[in-house]
């Protein structure tokens, strides 16, 4: 049986940010950058569980550092059932038209924040700042 070439991971929801991060072989510089913001955010008295959301929540994970990737294709959900139906739930399906080139932006991505501590330009500034 062979996958989707354009389907990048597909996973439990609350295995999506695990998902990604094991995919991409970044667990050393996820820890790094985890720690960073948390400690950052108490410091500041800006501390709050929602603004830890892309620690674990797909949707946040994917705002903070998938969507702005060149080779970020899409984000979908589908629900699956199991044999029972307790063992049913959402999975997350991640796009992209070259998967392993994704994992390897991703990869630079958590290292590159990791390292310096800076967050993700939107692709609409750069592509406000390329109009100009």
């Amino acid at each position: 049986m062979t996958g989707c070439a354009h389907l990048a991971l597909a996973v439990e929801a609350r295995q999506f940010v695990s998902g990604c991060v094991g995919r991409c072989k970044a667990e050393r510089q996820w820890q790094a950058l985890c720690q960073r913001r948390r400690a950052e955010l108490r410091a500041s008295g800006n501390w709050s569980p929602e603004r830890e959301d892309f620690m674990w929540l797909e949707t946040a994970f994917c705002e903070e550092f998938l969507r702005h990737l060149r080779w970020f294709g899409g984000m979908d959900y589908e629900w699956r059932t199991g044999p029972r139906p307790e063992q049913g739930g959402f999975w997350v399906l991640l796009w992209s038209k070259e998967p392993q080139r994704l994992w390897w932006e991703l990869q630079d991505e958590l290292e590159r924040q990791s390292a310096t501590g800076t967050r993700p330009v939107s692709r609409s500034v750069v592509s406000h700042r390329l109009s100009l």
